[in-house]
């Protein structure tokens, strides 16, 4: 499904994401032995996960009558913000890539992290930021390619890979070895009926996913 943002708010976008770059880490993913990244990566990284998030809640606006929060707070150095949005009950993660890419991929330490907090989402969504790549920037397009249960992220689920740190993702047209461990599920694999999950997320109450066991605790 494509959403298009207007010239305001992806400059709300970009403003947000520089100014948290300057107080985020430099290492991806806690890898302590990853290349420290730059500001400008960092805020690049923040841009595509925030156009991801305001797509989200301007489908869920326009289609569904439904406003969803969005949270543009600053955090300082070593604090983060929660959950995306919230529906129902309903705990939401967006993430966003840059067009291209085919996998939804969720880190292992970002869902550990999560259930020390006993913040864990119940459901991922996965969005595609169409990129002007000449200029390094957004075009304004959003593909919301679907979403998954956190149910999805364990072993032995179909269509679910695990795809440890040296990795490289299947099918990319340059490999490149993943900076840690990830869940990934392909694009083809994700729910992409918006009426259908929003209807059900509507219906019915959020799971316990206290239950749910981390990567840690799964291979030691």
């Amino acid at each position: 499904m494509l959403v298009a943002l207007n010239p305001q708010e992806l400059e709300r976008c970009a403003a947000f994401s520089r100014t948290c770059a300057e107080n985020q880490q430099e290492i991806e993913f806690g890898q302590s032995d990853t290349v420290p990244r730059k500001v400008r990566e960092i805020a690049r990284d923040n841009l595509i996960g925030k156009i991801a998030e305001v797509a989200f809640a301007k489908m869920l606006s326009e289609r569904h009558n439904l406003e969803a929060a969005l949270d543009f707070e600053y955090y300082p150095r070593g604090k983060w913000d929660g959950q995306d949005t919230v529906i129902n009950g309903w705990k939401i993660d967006v993430k966003g890539t840059r067009q291209g890419g085919q996998w939804m991929l969720i880190e292992w330490s970002k869902l550990n992290f999560r259930q020390k907090d006993n913040d864990l989402p119940h459901l991922f969504v996965m969005a595609s930021v169409k990129w002007d790549r000449k200029n390094d920037r957004p075009t304004g397009e959003v593909d919301l390619v679907g979403s998954a249960s956190i149910f999805k992220l364990r072993p032995g689920q179909k269509n679910t890979l695990i795809l440890k740190k040296g990795d490289c993702i299947p099918g990319a047209r340059t490999p490149t070895p993943l900076q840690a461990d990830n869940y990934g599920i392909h694009f083809d694999n994700l729910e992409h009926d918006w009426d259908f999950v929003v209807r059900y997320l509507l219906a019915h109450e959020p799971p316990d996913v206290g239950g749910c066991p981390c990567p840690k605790q799964i291979f030691g």
